[in-house]
This record gives structure tokens, sequence and C-alpha cells, in this order.
């Protein structure tokens, strides 16, 4: 099974955070969270971003995953 890596985790956590503070619909149930990063790690956590993870290798190709088919190692501490 394919990892994320903790660069396309940043960058994931960090787009969807910002979606959620310019009031993009949220996914999950969150109840009285309004902090958009933890809101975002919460999506995250529970498989429902609608991201794909486009990687591009050198030979010219690409692969695509969807973000809930790759496995996560990164540990979140608050």
């Amino acid at each position: 099974m394919p990892y994320i890596t903790k660069y396309e985790f940043a960058r994931v956590l960090g787009t969807r955070a910002l979606q959620i503070s310019m009031n993009a619909p949220i996914m999950i149930d969150i109840g009285q969270e309004t902090d958009p990063l933890k809101i975002a790690i919460m999506e995250f956590e529970q498989n429902r971003l609608p991201f794909k993870i486009i990687r591009r290798l050198p030979n010219g190709k690409t692969e695509a995953f969807k973000l809930s088919d790759l496995k996560n190692v990164h540990q979140i501490d608050f």
C-alpha cells in the first residue's frame, strides 16, 4: 500500500483548512470545534476528504491516488 508523504500530508491539511476557513462545506459532524486545521485533521482521520494526490515520476509519467487509498504514518500532536 502506498504511503502519503509528510509534504503531501501538510499540503492536504493546509489546503483543506484554508477551504474550511473560507466557508466550504464540512464533510463530518464537528460538534463544537471551530479551528479549521483541527476540523481538517478530523476529516482526514475519517477518510472524508475528496482529494487526489498526483505524483509526477522521473520518467515523465504521473500516478494518481485517492487520498483514502494512501496509508498515513504521521502523528498529529496538539
